[in-house]
């Protein structure tokens, strides 16, 4: 349409997502140690969902190997979201509120 300027959003490949999100969680399996005390805490605290979702990491994470390949629903059992900044930086947050920040190569 003339006169109507189009969406200046940059696009970003279903892969580099993809390659994010397998990064992210296997930085969270082979760190699970630092997030156990953060875990616990949800899971004493009085927020019945936050504890519900600190438990399933829990054991989502026990015994877990790093992941080469991706696998839907699991993923759609653990990510809430991923955040693309401008300089390429993306920032996946999972449901239990652990946020783990890639940079993309796309930038």
């Amino acid at each position: 349409m003339k006169g109507v300027q189009g969406c200046d959003n940059r696009h970003v490949e279903e892969e580099t997502l993809v390659k994010a999100y397998l990064m992210a969680w296997n930085a969270l399996v082979e760190n699970r140690e630092s997030f156990l005390e953060q875990w616990k805490q949800q899971m004493q605290g009085e927020d019945l969902l936050a504890g519900y979702r600190a438990e399933k990491f829990v054991e989502y994470t026990k015994d877990a190997e790093t992941m080469k390949k991706m696998d839907t629903d699991f993923m759609l059992k653990t990510l809430d979201h991923i955040k693309v900044f401008e300089d390429g930086t993306l920032l996946v947050v999972f449901l239990d509120g652990s946020e783990i920040e890639c940079r993309s190569e796309e930038a």
